[in-house]
């Protein structure tokens, strides 16, 4: 694999021709209604270009909840290749009706909305507003050069979602109730999806396996996102399905709330450590380690850029204001 992306601006390049890939999709059946398209990880045999994307380092997947011919994407992944893969997919699966749920506007989950532009797509009112606010760097890909790829294309046919709803919503798909909750993790307008049924949570990106990606905007409130966790972790979900994580957890029965305990005791570790000297430079296994030795969490190489970007953001944003009041 290449090495981990250093999380910061950097220049686009506009020149580059950029070989064409086949995505390497890894699906995962999870019960009878709900597929995982997985890329990433192992990328070594892409071209260099899509190499230097970091969700492609971190893995990237979306899931499929399906019934008869009928299903609704959550999240459209990062280039128009891989949606294109999964509707081919679908397709041979007798699968015509597709809606599309979008967990929040980063480029890996609304690339392929172009496919579905016709189609219901969902989101929090505050998703649309930042997919609207941004589009010109979305379009352009300059989006991803904050954020260290040079080289991503950009999506070209930007679709918004024109299904918009705040705090929470419950759709049905024959015997399935989705229920879409907003949150305070990650990005502005963030939803995760329960489906009751099963006891099943769709988190998206509130959860990663190794550690989340803190933004500037979660950070400077850094104490409503703990509280956030904490409401995740009273939902009674007994799988948990991210956007970011092991292949091969995920094709074998899912996460436990383990995992979001994982994640809200790494947020208490960055607010508890912040004054400690070796903050910024102490290694990434100190603030997980009992995470990982009960196996909740992997050490994935590429997260220790993510880590390096959250401490920095607490150091930025509360080195010269007082510690924010947080309770184990």
């Amino acid at each position: 694999m290449s090495n981990p992306l250093v999380i910061e601006r950097v220049a686009q390049d506009r020149t580059i021709e950029r070989a064409p890939f086949e995505p390497k999709m890894r699906v995962a059946e999870i019960n009878d209604y709900l597929l995982c398209f997985y890329d990433g990880r192992d990328i070594a045999d892409y071209p260099a270009w899509l190499q230097s994307n970091i969700d492609m380092q971190l893995g990237v997947c979306c899931y499929v909840i399906h019934r008869g011919n009928t299903a609704v994407i959550f999240d459209t992944m990062l280039y128009k290749e891989h949606i294109l893969w999964i509707d081919r997919y679908l397709k041979d699966m007798g699968i015509k009706n597709v809606s599309v749920i979008n967990s929040h506007w980063d480029c890996d989950h609304i690339a392929g909305n172009f496919l579905y532009k016709d189609r219901d797509i969902i989101s929090t009112a505050k998703t649309r507003l930042k997919i609207e606010t941004n589009a010109d760097l979305l379009r352009s890909g300059e989006i991803w050069a904050m954020a260290g790829d040079p080289y991503y294309p950009g999506i070209d046919d930007l679709v918004l979602p024109n299904r918009t709803f705040d705090g929470r919503m419950v759709l049905h798909l024959d015997d399935i109730e989705i229920h879409l909750i907003e949150t305070f993790v990650h990005q502005l307008g963030h939803l995760v999806a329960y489906l009751p049924k099963d006891r099943i949570l769709l988190a998206a990106d509130a959860c990663e396996d190794t550690v989340p990606f803190n933004t500037m905007a979660m950070t400077s409130d850094l104490t409503i996102q703990m509280q956030t966790y904490r409401e995740l972790l009273a939902i009674p979900a007994e799988r948990l399905y991210p956007c970011h994580g092991r292949f091969e957890v995920i094709a074998n029965g899912g996460y436990t709330q383990d995992f979001t305990a994982a994640m809200l005791d790494y947020n208490i570790q960055l607010v508890k450590r912040m004054h400690e000297p070796d903050y910024l430079t102490a290694p990434l296994e100190s603030f997980i380690g009992k995470w990982i030795d009960r196996g909740t969490l992997a050490l994935h190489e590429p997260y220790r850029s993510l880590h390096a970007n959250n401490v920095g953001l607490i150091r930025r944003i509360y080195g010269s204001r007082s510690k924010p009041n947080i309770s184990d």
